[in-house]
């Protein structure tokens, strides 16, 4: 869900400048959670194919249920990064006292 990731941002340059041939993975739902079939279409356009290495097959449960984890995993990361903007903002407020 997030593209703001330091070395999935380096990765895309790289695609995007054409200097990646293959993209090897091993789950394509480490690789962009949500919208896998979005990267597989942006990565061809620029002649890079993406490889995945564990091709399980995934009945709809299990598929269903590592997408729900996906989402919850996301949003228990905003909060953290909430926690923790707020943390600092009274640490500075503290510290500026």
């Amino acid at each position: 869900m997030h593209f703001d990731r330091r070395e999935f941002q380096k990765l895309l340059n790289s695609v995007m400048n054409n200097e990646v041939e293959r993209v090897f993975i091993t789950y394509k739902d480490r690789f962009a959670r949500l919208s896998f079939d979005l990267m597989v279409k942006l990565f061809s356009n620029f002649g890079t194919e993406i490889v995945v290495i564990n091709r399980v097959e995934n009945n709809q449960e299990k598929e269903l249920y590592e997408d729900l984890m996906s989402v919850i995993h996301s949003f228990s990361m905003k909060l953290d990064s909430g926690r923790r903007k707020k943390l600092k903002e009274e640490v500075k407020v503290v510290t500026e006292s």
